[in-house]
């Protein structure tokens, strides 16, 4: 184990012994949430139930509800079963309300009675932002906002909201400030000044008198995808961003931390979409569930594999006939499957980044085609000599050739084509681009091959 980590996991279980003797007067462990995450992670690996429950019982709601969010489901699934519901409202109320309502979210998936306790217990005003919250769609900016932020009204004079975000930090209403979001009387946003943006600011002057001078605001609604807020921050780099409604109201904000977070599950689910399993069943729930959750590709991919298999029992005789072809079909079939990965792996990417878009689909896949020409042309000659010069049959470099040129011809306009096809009719391309494309490139790689053989050969 990490040094570092056993220190720490050390530090927490004093901490706890401390608690349980009733020390008085007692001091938070100096410990970041992240790493009283592993060490409570560390403890459950160890299956040391006892000290991982001292540790729990003993943290304060502040600590642990911050630790919580860093725990994998399955050890919040445990808590969640495990904690009482004052326990619960307890650490809920020191959440940021975006939290706050991933943490309720979860709680009534596994025991909706629980949920509503835990609702009853907590404050009306964070009760109803929750519920607010809860009413957005999963995959909307709405839903992973916060409420909590600094606005300041045009009228409101800048020395006299500089001093009330001075008693709002110590008050420990607010945290994690990036910018002040200026709004009219009807809350509809107008600017959105950095705290580096607004010291420059003459401080006597209200904010109407010195809005003029900035830029528009950047926001996105409350309505729009993940993927869009995901893009619009990277794209101007922004440390937090508004989220208004349709009237341009201000809702709430996202803040760099969540921002961070969505970009890598997006790229989680990629890399597991790619290869045809899901993160919620990679989980330790035991073998033969994660296995099952596998197999429903894995199935896909047999029948696939038969089609291939179909393909070449069309060119039996041939292959009886002309050993050779047996031993040079991987080949064709392995160069188009890898060119054609190549070729999804970029289309998805840069889908999912919003670098194309689907009116951009002729161009894509023309520069796309036009690499696999680029490569198949080269590939094609060397795999046409070696077939030469390893059987002595002229004819059957000149088969093969042919066959892997038109197979990454394939690869490159359906590696491309299939994920911008599959978008335009909302399907997540990097779930079903695999397995249609390896059908592809495998069947019409054998079928090219094998029928150019015949044709040439026999």
């Amino acid at each position: 184990m990490d040094q570092d980590i056993r220190a720490k996991k050390e530090e927490l279980l004093k901490f706890a012994a401390e608690c349980e003797k009733g020390a008085s007067a007692l001091s938070d462990p100096s410990i970041h949430e992240s790493d009283i995450a592993e060490a409570l992670m560390e403890l459950k690996e160890d299956d040391n139930e006892a000290d991982f429950n001292r540790v729990i019982n003993a943290l304060p709601p502040s600590m642990l509800g911050l630790a919580v969010l860093e725990l994998p489901d399955r050890i919040q699934d445990d808590l969640i079963r495990t904690l009482d519901e004052r326990r619960w409202a307890a650490i809920v109320e020191e959440l940021d309300t975006d939290d706050a309502t991933d943490i309720i979210q979860r709680v009534e998936e596994i025991d909706e009675a629980k949920s509503y306790e835990i609702l009853r217990l907590v404050g009306v005003d964070l009760k109803e932002n929750i519920e607010n919250l809860k009413r957005f769609d999963e995959n909307s900016a709405g839903a992973i906002m916060q409420t909590e932020l600094f606005s300041a009204k045009l009228s409101e004079r800048i020395s006299d909201s500089i001093k009330r975000l001075k008693r709002m930090v110590s008050d420990e209403e607010l945290s994690n400030i990036h910018f002040v979001f200026v709004v009219d009387e009807q809350n509809k946003l107008k600017a959105m000044l950095s705290l580096e943006e607004l010291i420059m600011l003459d401080l006597d002057k209200t904010y109407e008198e010195s809005v003029t001078l900035l830029d528009e605001p950047i926001f996105v609604y409350s309505h729009d995808s993940i993927e869009t807020v995901t893009q619009t921050v990277e794209r101007y780099d922004l440390a937090a961003i508004a989220v208004v409604d349709n009237f341009r109201r201000l809702l709430g904000r996202i803040t760099s931390d969540d921002i961070y977070d969505l970009i890598e599950e997006q790229a989680t689910d990629q890399i597991y979409s790619l290869a045809q399993v899901g993160e919620d069943t990679e989980t330790y729930d035991g073998v033969i569930k994660n296995g099952w959750a596998r197999a429903k590709w894995l199935f896909l991919n047999l029948g696939t594999a038969a089609l291939s298999a179909t393909v070449i029992g069309l060119f039996s005789n041939s292959i009886e006939q002309i050993v050779a072809l047996a031993v040079l079909m991987p080949i064709v079939a392995s160069m188009g499957g890898v060119s054609g990965t190549q070729t999804l792996t970029v289309t998805v990417r840069k889908l999912a980044l919003g670098e194309v878009k689907l009116t951009d689909a002729r161009s894509v896949i023309g520069r796309e085609v036009a690499i696999a020409l680029f490569n198949g042309a080269i590939f094609a000659v060397c795999a046409g000599a070696l077939a030469w010069a390893w059987f002595k049959t002229p004819l059957l470099g000149v088969a093969i050739a042919l066959a892997l040129l038109s197979n990454m011809l394939y690869a490159g306009f359906f590696g491309a084509g299939i994920p911008l096809i599959l978008k335009r009719f909302g399907i997540d391309p990097a779930v079903a681009s695999g397995v249609l494309l390896t059908t592809i490139t495998d069947g019409a790689g054998f079928f090219t091959f094998l029928g150019l053989a015949t044709l040439i050969l026999l």
